[in-house]
């Protein structure tokens, strides 16, 4: 998988003292925007959605995803003992974090557009800009970290009718029932962190991290789609020469 933004370093200590700095590669994304993204939104999206597809939604989205990994929970308090998210969710972490990322980010997007923070008309785009972008995503594997974590959103979207299967395959969003389905999902991912609940964690994972059958069905029609961009580094190339 071509890295397309980082907020590094993970070392909660480090971050404590030092801060963390984000990085957004943004030629890279909009290559994985033009040359995986595009061709997805014609499989998955109805022609009628492919006209809300948008860089922007999809620039954004990955850059408040960023954001969110810092703001969310990371030294916590468990039954009286000073910890950590991460220690406390074992290897449940990345792939629940990087669900926190995503969904979380989908709230703050919409929290800052109803402050006027956003402008209004991201809001349409956001949404299926975000459906779509979940095939790319999924597409790295389910035992990847991010291909796992977007299955979780994905999953729990379609159950609570955010996400909409139609009977010809393709996906839509549930514009009056998409909003409820992200607040409910950031709010349950984060109290499990806060509270350190490794159980509820790798529950969570085994109920929505999988591949369920509508998804693997569009998945199959994707075959001849990129899964990723390839960068070539000529001018680094060219130093070495």
């Amino acid at each position: 998988m071509q890295t397309a933004a980082f907020n590094l370093p993970n070392d909660e200590r480090v971050i404590r003292e030092k801060g963390a700095k984000r990085v957004m590669l943004k030629n890279v994304q909009d290559a994985k925007f033009a040359k995986t993204l595009v061709p997805i939104s014609r499989v998955v999206l109805s022609t009628s959605d492919r006209k809300d597809l948008s860089f922007e939604a999809f620039f954004t989205h990955i850059l408040v995803h960023e954001l969110m990994h810092g703001l969310g929970p990371h030294n916590i308090t468990v039954n009286g003992r000073q910890t950590t998210v991460r220690q406390e969710m074992k290897e449940a972490y990345s792939a629940l974090e990087e669900a926190k990322a995503d969904i979380s980010s989908l709230f703050a997007i919409q929290h800052m557009i109803d402050k006027g923070v956003l402008q209004a008309s991201l809001e349409r785009p956001l949404y299926t800009t975000f459906l779509a972008s979940a095939f790319r995503s999924i597409r790295f594997g389910i035992n990847e970290a991010h291909g796992r974590s977007i299955a979780v959103p994905l999953n729990y979207l379609l159950d609570q009718g955010g996400f909409v299967v139609r009977p010809d395959g393709t996906f839509t969003v549930n514009r009056a029932k998409i909003k409820e389905g992200v607040t409910g999902l950031t709010r349950e991912i984060m109290t499990i962190q806060v509270q350190g609940d490794y159980a509820k964690a790798k529950a969570l994972a085994e109920r929505l991290g999988v591949v369920r059958p509508p998804v693997a069905s569009v998945l199959r029609t994707l075959a001849n789609v990129p899964v990723d961009i390839e960068p070539r580094f000529t001018t680094a190339d060219q130093l070495l020469k």
